[in-house]
This record gives C-alpha cells, structure tokens and sequence, in this order.
C-alpha cells in the first residue's frame, strides 16, 4: 500500500477538530501520515493535536508560530513523505472511503491531480455538488478547458505528490483566497487530470470562516491580488491568450459577482461594492460578451443586472423572497410527516 499524507492546517477549531481527525484516522486506506499543522492557536488546539498523536502512531505533529492557512499547509506539504498528498481543513470532515477511492482512481489514469465532489454543508443542511466533467477519463486544461472552472479549493483534489513538489508552486502566505491563487497554476501544469463524480468530503460552511469575513477591505484587496497573481503566470506561461474566456469567467465570478451579491446581503458599504465593480469594469470590458456569462441560469441574470445597475436592495428582497418559499416548504413537509404519523 502506497503511503499518503494527509496535510490538516489547525487554527481555533476546537469544535470541529474530533470529528476532522476522527473521520481521517478511520479511512478503509489504513496507510497513512496525518500531519496535524499547529498554526498558533491560541485555545486548547494544539494540546488536542498532541493527545489525538498518543493515540496514533501515524499521526504528525507540528506547532509553529501563527502565519495563515497557506503558511500552514505549505509546512505541511514539506514534511510530506507519502506518494500522494490530500489537504483536509480542519473544520470540514471526509468520508471513510475517500483515500481509497481517490486512489483507484489515480492508479487506474495515471494521474497527477483526481477531482473529486463534495457535500456543501451549512445550518444543518446537506448538498451535493459536483462539476461539468466528464468522469472516470484522464484529461488536461487542453482537453477540457472548464476544468478552470471547478471549485479551487484544493481539499476536493488528491495530488500525486511528485508533481505537486516537481511544480515548485506553494499557497501564498498573508493572503486569503490560497487556493484560488494556486490550484489555476497546478492545473495547468498537470499532464493528466481525472474527475471522480463522488461526493467524499463534507464542506462547513460556518459563521467563522474566511469565506464568511466581513473584513470587506482585506477581501477586496487580496482578491484582487490573486486573480492578477493568476493571470500573470498564465500570460508568463505563454496560455493567456488560449484561456482567456475562461480566465475573464473567474476574475468576473471570484471578484465581482459572487462576493458582491455576499456584500448586498450583509449590506456592506457600498465603496466596497463599487471596487469590485470598477475592477471588472476597467480590466475585463466586454465580460457580458463572454461565452460562460451568457450561458448564466436567468436567475443569476437577475443577479447580474442587479449588481451593474446598482439596485442592491433587489438582491436582498431576492433573497427573503426565497427564504419564504423554503419556509414554506418546510412547513408543508412537516405537515405531511405528522399527517402519516397519525395514520
């Protein structure tokens, strides 16, 4: 059995840590080093690594001084000794067949990068999501061009860890949005990529995390510091030119329109709204052109013309609207469940 390190950053999670290194420690793939990344934390998480590391030989321990969740999984990533290389975020969890699988999957392609689906879970609720890829086949960024377009995040992708050291690429450090400003690149360097229609790991959406920062200053900048970051290798590259439509569909997706419809709805200010606006406006002219934009469901055209009139209330009268309909249809179902247990 081929060795496989598990890298998991560690930052205020004491919550969520068991269930993360419990759902790790009982994979079917019993091969593993689980490399638990200390970040600093300030409460008993560093303790608790040390604990769950008495309990299992295979599991690594590292404290080191607060640096960020790229920092940490980069300390990680170079402690790795394994053949492959997995990255778990340590308020999420994964499934008990997620190595095994992803390795299968790896072996039988040949691949430097395996894809996989995952579960979005937030207030209790479950879902699937998965990616417009045909499964099962190893393909590259010229094959398939919307490869671009998956979730960034690199904990729905196994590494074959040659590579990604081969690469020499690494998440940058003080920064948010890591996995934007890298997974791009490691796509484009990867010779065989394939997609695993699966759903293994379960994402917490939770009040705490980056995504859910309301430090709109920071967000806006960083953001923006990423996709140039991304765009300048890409054009470094040689291949701006042949990605480009997909390139301008993430600047426009990641800058502007999914964290200004966050924005409308916490009511940020709007000088935040604006920024992102400007940004698409001035780099990307003719995004409403773009072959990805046009083929936007109506609802997030809705979306859309919201945000480029500046009507922002509208987003958020979209949003009770929809509140109400689920309240609604959860009330119906509760309504039918007491009805048949009453039969």
């Amino acid at each position: 059995m081929e060795l496989v390190s598990i890298v998991v950053p560690v930052y205020k999670v004491e919550q969520y840590l068991d269930q993360c290194v419990q759902s790790i420690r009982n994979q079917t793939w019993k091969e593993l080093e689980i490399i638990l990344v200390d970040d600093g934390s300030p409460d008993q998480c560093g303790e608790m690594c040390e604990g769950y590391k008495a309990q299992d030989q295979r599991i690594v321990v590292i404290h080191k001084p607060n640096g960020g969740l790229g920092d940490a999984r980069n300390e990680g990533a170079k402690a790795a000794r394994g053949k492959y290389l997995l990255f778990v975020d340590s308020d999420d969890h994964i499934a008990e067949d997620l190595v095994e699988k992803t390795i299968k999957a790896a072996r039988e392609t040949d691949s430097d990068i395996v894809l996989f689906d995952y579960y979005y879970v937030e207030n209790g609720k479950t879902e699937h999501r998965s990616y417009d890829i045909l499964p099962g086949r190893a393909l590259n960024l010229a094959d398939e061009k919307k490869l671009l377009l998956v979730p960034p995040a690199s904990c729905f992708k196994l590494f074959f860890r040659e590579f990604y050291v081969k690469t020499e690429i690494s998440f940058p450090t003080g920064i948010y949005y890591e996995d934007l400003a890298t997974t791009p690149q490691l796509l484009l360097e990867a010779d065989r990529i394939v997609y695993l229609d699966e759903p293994l790991y379960y994402y917490v959406n939770r009040s705490g995390s980056i995504m859910g920062s309301k430090d709109y200053e920071r967000n806006c900048r960083d953001i923006v510091r990423v996709l140039n970051r991304v765009i300048r290798y890409y054009k470094e590259k040689g291949m701006y030119g042949r990605y480009k439509d997909e390139l301008e569909y993430l600047a426009f997706l990641n800058v502007y329109f999914e964290p200004s419809k966050r924005m409308a709805l916490s009511r940020a200010e709007k000088t935040y709204l604006l920024k992102a606006q400007r940004y698409i406006f001035r780099n990307f002219p003719d995004f409403r052109k773009n072959p990805y934009v046009r083929k936007m469901t109506k609802k997030d055209k809705i979306h859309m013309y919201i945000l480029n009139t500046r009507q922002y209330w509208g987003i958020r009268l979209l949003s009770r609207g929809r509140q109400a309909a689920e309240g609604i249809r959860e009330a119906g179902r509760c309504y039918v469940a007491r009805y048949w247990e009453k039969r």
